[in-house]
Order: structure tokens, then C-alpha cells, then sequence
């Protein structure tokens, strides 16, 4: 049974899952991240920021949480059983349109994935003129490095509309490597591949970049 998590946790809660109040001026007017003025040149697939956009771009899926969550590289090789042990640990809360998931430089906590909704990754996401980094979809995943303990979110997670997230967190990631070890390890060999390929990738667009102001 995935656990279900209610607004009343609180914007000051230690758990992620908690609401904020909108923010006058931060519904529209994004910026486009850019590095050069030969940057807004560049086709935006060429943009996409390769920490926080799906470089993998999963597809809807009607089937449940387990299958969700198979669609997902960090959990892809999990059998039935690990996978049924999954849909016990993970969180679900609705997200309602502007409701932020986590603001930039807060202590990061674990990771999501879209079930349905979106949701859009920011950077001054209170200011009049926010940089906008990634449009998610459903199927999609994000905030993954805080499974590792990360220190503090690099952006801010802000649902574009009424959204169904999963999470799944550096506690629950810890209380799976004790109870079940190999399980554990499947899911941090997962997330080093993720993490390696985003790396990869991000590699590749500033190469592209710099080809560009080359020229």
C-alpha cells in the first residue's frame, strides 16, 4: 500500500512532502537558460538542462504504481517481489497548480516521479522573471541526487497543474539497504547509472555549445 501524505504536514515539516503559498508574478514571464547570446540560437532540445530534464522521457502508464516505477532506470532492475516492497515504502501526494515540491537551497530529501501532472523545475521561482530549466511530464523523475544525501536542492519544483507525485527518500533508501540488501544495491547501481548518464549527457550539450560559439 503506498503511503498517502496530507497537506497538513506544513510548510516547516523535516518531511519533503509539504504545501507553500502561491507566489504573486511567478506564473509566467520564464526566462530562457542561456549561456551566451549564441545560446538562444540553439534548438531547445539542444537546451534541456541534463540534471533536471528527462534525458530518459518515459511514456504514460495506467497500471499502477509498480508499473510506474519500472519504467524508471533507477528501478528497472527490481523483480516482483523488491518491486512489491517498493510500492510499500513510497509516498503519494496531490500537488495542486503553482503548489511548489521543494524550493532551491533547501536540505534535499529523496526523489519523485510524475504519476500524472506536471511539474516545473525553476530557478528564482519567487522573483518576477524566474529561469526556467525543465517542463516535466507525467512518467517523468526528478530530484534523484538527494538519494545520496545531497545538502541542498539546486532549483525549485513547482507543479504546472493539479499533480500526482511518488516519492521515494534518503530514509526509505537507507532502510532498504539494512532490511534488504541486495535490493539496496540494485537501486544505488540504478541511480549511478542515472546520474552517469545525465553527466554524460550535460557533457554533451556544452560541447554542442561550444561548437556553437566556435563557428
Amino acid at each position: 500500500m503506498v503511503r498517502k501524505l496530507t497537506a497538513d504536514t506544513g510548510f516547516g515539516s523535516t518531511h519533503p512532502f509539504r504545501t507553500s503559498e502561491k507566489k504573486e508574478g511567478t506564473s509566467d514571464g520564464y526566462r530562457k537558460l542561456h549561456f551566451a547570446s549564441a545560446f538562444e540560437y540553439i534548438p531547445f532540445s539542444m537546451r534541456t538542462d541534463g540534471i533536471w530534464a528527462n534525458i530518459f522521457r518515459l511514456g504514460r502508464s495506467k497500471e499502477g504504481v509498480a508499473e510506474i516505477l519500472r519504467q524508471v532506470p533507477i528501478f528497472r532492475e527490481l523483480n516482483d517481489r523488491e518491486m512489491h516492497i517498493m510500492t510499500r515504502i513510497v509516498h503519494a501526494r496531490t500537488f495542486e497548480p503553482d503548489e511548489v515540491v521543494f524550493m532551491e537551497s533547501e536540505p534535499g530529501a529523496g526523489m519523485y516521479v510524475i504519476e500524472s501532472g506536471g511539474v516545473d523545475i525553476l530557478l528564482d521561482h519567487d522573483s518576477d522573471n524566474p529561469l526556467f530549466l525543465a517542463q516535466l511530464e507525467a512518467g517523468d523523475f526528478f530530484g534523484e541526487m538527494a538519494l545520496l544525501g545531497d545538502p541542498e536542492r539546486s532549483a525549485t519544483a513547482r507543479a504546472r497543474e493539479r499533480s500526482e507525485l511518488i516519492g521515494f527518500f534518503h530514509p526509505d533508501l537507507l532502510e532498504i539497504m539494512n532490511l534488504h540488501p541486495i535490493m539496496g544495491a540494485k537501486i544505488t547501481m540504478g541511480l549511478s547509472r542515472t546520474l552517469a548518464e545525465r553527466l554524460r549527457y550535460t557533457n554533451s550539450q556544452l560541447r554542442k555549445l561550444w561548437d556553437v560559439q566556435s563557428e
